[in-house]
């Protein structure tokens, strides 16, 4: 059977929560973020989408470099901003950074999702956007839970 998987956003806000994203932003971790024209970073570097690094965290507050563009001068944000919602991050661990707390059955949740890859690395996790899974295989691993269900439900039926 083919499987469509369910793809997760990897905008850290879209994971964790509008509410909970903020522990999520850690010092020397890189994301994407979207700069607007009239900011001073699309100015020096020409690009919408920069990666930045996060240098420092303090008092609520974060700072950050644009790795790529030394010229940019290190700059910072509120943790708790409109800004800091809308970092993609640059690469996840999907069990490393969200584990079974959120994941559930970590075997089952590599055959029903997968993560937008548009701008992050996906390390350590199948991240095709359709499988091919062998019917009996599903049932002999997951027949006596709801991920039985769940799955089928995902099986992707020719029109």
């Amino acid at each position: 059977m083919k499987i469509k998987k369910i793809c997760f956003s990897t905008m850290i806000s879209d994971l964790w929560g509008r509410d909970s994203y903020q522990s999520h932003i850690e010092l020397g971790r890189e994301y994407w973020y979207y700069f607007a024209e009239n900011t001073n970073t699309y100015k020096i570097t020409n690009k919408h989408w920069n990666k930045i690094k996060i240098t420092y965290i303090r008092s609520g507050c974060l700072f950050y470099i644009i790795p790529e563009f030394p010229e940019v001068k290190e700059d910072f944000c509120p943790i708790s901003c409109f800004m800091t919602a809308q970092f993609i991050l640059a690469e996840i661990d999907p069990i490393k950074d969200m584990g079974e707390d959120m994941l559930g059955n970590i075997e089952a949740a590599k055959i029903k999702y997968c993560f937008n890859d548009e701008h992050t690395i996906v390390k350590n996790w199948p991240n095709e956007k359709e499988i091919e899974i062998d019917d009996n295989e599903i049932y002999n691993k997951f027949s006596n839970s709801t991920e039985f269900i769940f799955i089928k439900a995902l099986e992707k039926r020719d029109t």
